[in-house]
């Protein structure tokens, strides 16, 4: 999941996946979803973000950095 439009379909995909196993764990025994603090799940959203786009830029500017073999 490369490039810009991976990040936010990895977020989508992984609310997804723990949704589903989520929601009906805590049905079962309470008759209620799980709540999910819209300030932690955004930290964890950005924290991927931030993670992808360091991920993506630290081996690239490393890679510029370097001299061609000519020089």
């Amino acid at each position: 999941m490369g490039g810009p439009a991976g990040r936010p379909a990895g977020i989508v995909l992984g609310t997804a996946i723990a949704l589903a196993t989520l929601v009906p764990m805590l049905k079962g025994p309470t008759g209620q979803g799980p709540y999910i603090p819209p300030l932690l799940y955004g930290s964890f959203a950005g924290a991927v973000v931030m993670l992808g786009l360091t991920a993506v830029t630290d081996p690239a500017r490393a890679a510029l950095r370097r001299e061609t073999l000519e020089g």
